[in-house]
């Protein structure tokens, strides 16, 4: 019995390293849905629909697609198409087709193959009115917006003839290049209150025999990050550590922002030890270690609010001696997220909703974020109904400008 205890750990423990070593993963971009359950809006006999709940999980090349269809027999019916999300703005990249639909799931080859990069989206496309896109109806997602007309140039998302919280059933897959193997959720070179001066120090370590190469992406506070972000190269020699004292200015940059790491799909991941600190300068630095995180939701705890799940920030003990700032840091997909302040007793103060883009990072204080002036000890209660997100509370003693820092966890989910 020891022995066959002692087999599972090691092959468990085994897994995991294997895991956190490399970053590969098969490229993917929409949705596998074996049995749909509804077909999508119709606004037209020929139209397009544009999924916006699993963007391409990689950089790369695609090759095959699947989708699946409400009718069989429909000749020279659908086009499979590509976008790049830029804030409100659907940038078309391409098309694939015309494809028969002669079953359901429908395989089809995209030729020549389709170079996309991490966050892309895929659409589908009905050019004769026969048969229509189905979906997965039922519960709260992202969606997908609806166009009228075979559009081969760019898109506007506040211009879709209808939005759907339904999942489309149109997915393709092919190699994988690069990707973002983790998030650094807040870092920054600015001032803040009280003669504050917060920069972000990080260093790398290569625990393996190879050399890891990447880069460090830079989103800015308060716009939809994209890989054209400002970025800095890396090189880490097998055993070897560099560090940079302050990652933000190095990269050329000011303010607050968000980090992500980029590696080739064939790399090793380094380890990332991150820390914020306010430099007092002769008087030396106070500041929290910041963990990276898998934009998969790897690890022991889920820090990665997925859509149905819920989880908690605690306020401070002391709102007049300690000031309190929220941050949000979304990924592929943005979130629509919900916040409700809760005093001391459990009551409910305040309830807001907000929706953010993707690859968005936002740090505010508690007092704007969510309308209302935090008591001691509320606690505000955080749940995501579409998307996903990295949510946290900063905590700084206006003294000292000491910080602290909390991640929201899941607690529970529906799903």
């Amino acid at each position: 019995m020891v022995r066959s205890r002692m087999s599972r750990l090691f092959l468990c423990l085994a897994a995991a390293l294997a895991s956190a070593a490399s970053g590969a993963q098969t490229l993917q971009i929409g949705n596998d849905i074996t049995t749909p359950n509804a077909s999508d809006v119709v606004v037209a006999d020929v139209q397009v629909d544009v999924d916006l709940v699993r963007p391409a999980t990689a950089t790369g090349v695609l090759d095959t697609a699947t989708f699946q269809w409400s009718s069989t027999g429909c000749l020279g019916a659908v086009e499979i198409k590509f976008y790049r999300r830029q804030g409100d703005t659907l940038v078309f990249l391409g098309e694939r087709g015309p494809f028969d639909v002669l079953a359901t799931p429908m395989p089809v080859t995209l030729t020549p193959p389709m170079a996309v990069q991490e966050g892309d989206l895929i659409g589908i496309q009905r050019l004769v009115n026969c048969g229509n896109a189905v979906t997965s109806s039922g519960f709260a997602s992202a969606g997908y917006v609806a166009y009228s007309g075979d559009s081969h140039s760019d898109l506007s998302l506040s211009a879709a003839d209808a939005i759907s919280p339904d999942v489309l059933a149109v997915f393709a897959t092919g190699t994988a290049t690069e990707s973002v193997v983790r998030v650094i959720p807040t870092v920054g070179s600015t001032p803040g209150a009280f003669g504050s001066f917060f920069k972000t120090g990080v260093q790398l370590h290569n625990p393996w025999d190879t050399e890891i190469s990447g880069r460090f992406v830079y989103h800015p506070q308060g716009v939809s990050g994209s890989s054209a972000d400002p970025s800095l190269l890396f090189t880490v020699g097998a055993g070897q550590t560099v560090a940079y004292a302050d990652l933000v200015q190095t990269m050329g940059q000011v303010g607050l922002g968000s980090i992500d790491v980029v590696l080739p799909e064939t790399s090793q991941i380094p380890i990332i030890i991150t820390r914020v600190f306010n430099d007092a300068g002769s008087v030396g630095t106070s500041g929290f270690t910041e963990d990276a995180f898998d934009p998969d939701g790897g690890g022991s705890e889920n820090t990665i609010l997925f859509a149905g799940s819920t989880g908690f920030l605690v306020g401070p003990a002391d709102v007049t001696n300690f000031r309190f700032n929220i941050g949000v840091r979304t990924l592929l997909s943005g979130a629509f997220v919900t916040f409700t302040v809760h005093d001391a007793t459990g009551a409910v103060v305040q309830s807001v909703t907000k929706t953010y883009l993707p690859t968005y990072f936002e740090q505010t204080s508690s007092d704007t974020l969510l309308g209302t002036t935090l008591q001691p000890n509320d606690t505000i209660e955080i749940s995501v109904s579409s998307g996903s997100a990295i949510i946290y509370g900063a905590t700084t003693d206006n003294t000292t400008n000491d910080p602290s820092i909390q991640f929201v966890r899941v607690s529970f989910a529906i799903l």
